[in-house]
């Protein structure tokens, strides 16, 4: 049985904090049918400058993939061979031989009940906030998993470490290597006759990219490159979901946000290597016949989450008492306010990843060439909610009984844009995609989660304090979720 990803984690978790009793809580979905392609109409100029960007990010991707760039770029003294996004001799000693095929094939295998037919899904990024949740939610309905994880230092690896133990303990492998190891995918896919790959592995974050921009390009765009290759050249070829983002709308000021919205004035070098990735899958579609959707996520919430995320640093700097900077848009006047988020809870982003995988159509490639046509999809997942990031701060202010201190500041030129709303009509026409958690909901989960994994003497208090308030603590709450709705 898959872990409740809610609770605390074990003994196993690297990260430490209070043992809690893990429960499922994911269902099944539906299935429907595949929607048509949606294109764009651009200025002239605005089609050049992008084009410029994707021309620059392929260009850059296939010089990194190249072995002679492999074998003469100097490794840093921070670089370990399992972070490197090239094959090395280190890696190669990590996989291979017949006790590993064995566990490879044992996470792969399907165990629904009855020998009922399953799917049997590659998970990129396994050991990441929702490829854990994702692998985990398809691990319990019987399908079979098998992760795929680098284990980088972009935030703490003891988090990620810690959502691998819970995959372990499902039964979920989740393999050590590198999205961009050709050598390791060529393995995997020869071991395992994927019917799926779900690819969530990513550089992710707006900001970071201003202080290491080809980390981006290196595993947003070479990483998928070396993916589509692998699966391109497989038999059979899977069908691949994967996570592009919300970024992509980037400056695109009609909202709620549509898949028939313009996407080619990215606000960051985060959301330009996403919609280079959505071009380059469209490629990979039209010559090799692989059946490609694309995920469109907004600001994903949840417990085991990112803590790069805001939701997440304001949640540890409020109970540390340090001052939190909450930005506020530059727009003026009647539109001058602080920043607002479409924020989606795990659970309802599992459940459209899910859809996606279920409803995704086969690919029509066999040896490596097209035989026909295969789907090419993209879908907002989103929660249709828009809610400032000042009602966030609210909210965790009441969750955690503290009163956060709040600087107020202008946005800056980082990347971020100041509004994210998600039209989701066409997740719920063709994924049967319908979100259900507020605001408050999740983030009480979150906040449970999180007291529980780096606090666990406070989650006690606060739990005796709620049970000793009663009638009194639930009416508070209730008032406050009709205003996070």
């Amino acid at each position: 049985m898959a872990p409740q990803l809610t609770g605390a984690p074990g003994s196993a978790a690297a990260a430490g904090g209070a043992s809690a009793a893990l429960k499922p809580q994911f269902h099944h979905y539906h299935h429907h049918r595949l929607p048509p392609r949606h294109h764009h109409h651009p200025s002239l100029l605005s089609k050049l400058a992008f084009w410029s960007v994707c021309s620059l990010s392929l260009l850059l991707a296939f010089l990194l993939l190249s072995p002679s760039s492999s074998s003469s770029a100097p490794a840093s003294k921070t670089d370990s061979p399992r972070r490197s996004l090239h094959a090395s001799t280190a890696t190669a000693a990590a996989y291979g031989g017949a006790a590993w095929e064995k566990k490879v094939r044992a996470s792969a295998r399907v165990r629904r009940p009855g020998g009922r037919a399953g799917l049997s899904v590659l998970v990129t990024g396994a050991a990441g906030f929702v490829g854990c949740h994702a692998a985990a939610a398809l691990r319990r309905r019987g399908d079979g998993v098998l992760g795929l994880d680098n284990f980088n230092d972009y935030y703490d690896p003891a988090l990620k470490r810690g959502r691998a133990a819970l995959l372990a303990r499902a039964g979920v492998y989740v393999v050590d290597g590198d999205i961009a190891d050709a050598d390791l995918l060529a393995k995997l896919f020869d071991v395992v006759p994927f019917t799926h790959v779900l690819h969530l592995a990513a550089q992710a974050g707006v900001r970071h990219a201003l202080v290491d921009p080809m980390s981006y390009v290196r595993a947003n765009v070479a990483g998928l490159v070396a993916l589509l290759e692998a699966a391109r050249a497989a038999d059979p070829q899977p069908a691949i979901v994967w996570a592009s983002s919300s970024s992509v709308y980037g400056l695109n000021s009609h909202v709620p946000f549509s898949e028939h919205d313009r996407t080619d004035r990215p606000a960051s070098l985060y959301a330009a290597t996403k919609k280079a990735g959505e071009e380059i899958a469209h490629v990979y579609n039209h010559i090799y016949g692989l059946s490609l959707t694309a995920l469109r996520f907004f600001t994903v919430y949840g417990p085991w989450g990112r803590p790069d995320m805001a939701y997440f640093f304001f949640t540890r700097d409020i109970l540390a008492g340090r001052p939190i900077t909450v930005y506020e848009s530059s727009g003026g006047g009647a539109h001058q306010t602080t920043i607002s988020r479409d924020f989606t809870y795990i659970d309802d982003i599992v459940k459209g990843c899910i859809g996606a995988l279920d409803t995704a159509g086969k690919s029509t490639g066999s040896g490596g060439k097209k035989r026909g046509p295969a789907p090419f999809r993209t879908y907002n997942l989103g929660n249709t909610s828009p809610v400032p990031v000042t009602q966030l701060v609210d909210l965790l202010e009441k969750m955690l009984k503290v009163k956060a201190e709040r600087r107020i500041v202008k946005m800056p030129r980082n990347g971020d844009v100041p509004y994210t709303h998600a039209n989701i009509s066409l997740a719920q026409r063709e994924l049967g995609y319908r979100p259900s958690t507020d605001l408050q909901t999740g983030l009480k989960k979150f906040v449970r989660w999180y007291l529980e994994y780096y606090n666990p003497e406070l989650a006690v208090k606060q739990k005796q304090h709620g049970s000793s308030t009663g009638k009194a603590s639930r009416g508070r709450n209730g008032s406050t979720s009709s205003s996070a709705r």
